[in-house]
């Protein structure tokens, strides 16, 4: 035993202030250390999510969302989520959104909603539904236009519309941004 240790009782801590600062220190960086992991673990599964996961997450979340595109406003609680479309419900209505052509916007967060049944699949999917129901539909367009009507065919680029004079309008598939029902007609 060297001479600075004779005459030192071991089985007291020498410094114990120095002792419980180390403590604290080690626990702090480790729990430093276990934070940023876990931002970075959330950080990579919000890369992997595509808009479609997102709009799923707002029905489980039972938000109120904005989407605005193209001279159009619509916002409510998302109910479903297809493939490339959510559906918002507000005042008496449905709007079906396809996703890829809107900013979105979370505007509050509140219990989550019972969903309106399983989703369509995809936008095309649910035109065909509309139209083989004969729901009275208005089909917003871009520049802010809408057309009302049923939609009497959903063909390969094209929608017949019938609108409420009785005549036959084709809309390019392209040119329809999202569709308005009432909550009635559901």
């Amino acid at each position: 035993m060297s001479r600075a240790r004779k005459g030192m009782d071991l089985s007291k801590d020498p410094d114990p202030e120095l002792g419980a600062e180390l403590r604290q220190t080690a626990g702090r960086e480790w729990a430093e250390e276990a934070a940023e992991d876990e931002r970075l673990t959330e950080l990579l599964r919000k890369r992997r999510l595509e808009l479609r996961d997102v709009a799923r997450d707002w029905i489980h979340k039972g938000d109120r969302v904005s989407a605005g595109f193209d001279g159009h406003n619509f916002s409510g609680a998302v109910v479903a989520a297809g493939d490339d479309y959510a559906t918002l419900k507000e005042s008496g209505q449905f709007a079906d959104v396809l996703l890829g052509v809107a900013s979105w916007n979370v505007l509050t967060r509140g219990e989550p909603v019972e969903p309106t049944g399983d989703a369509a699949g995809s936008f095309r999917r649910l035109l065909h539904e509309h139209a083989s129901g004969e729901v009275k539909v208005r089909l917003a367009l871009p520049g802010g236009e809408l057309v009302i009507g049923t939609i009497a065919v959903v063909a390969v680029d094209h929608l017949e519309i019938v609108d409420v004079d009785d005549r036959h309008i084709y809309i390019p598939n392209g040119l329809v941004l999202a569709t308005i029902r009432s909550t009635e007609s559901h």
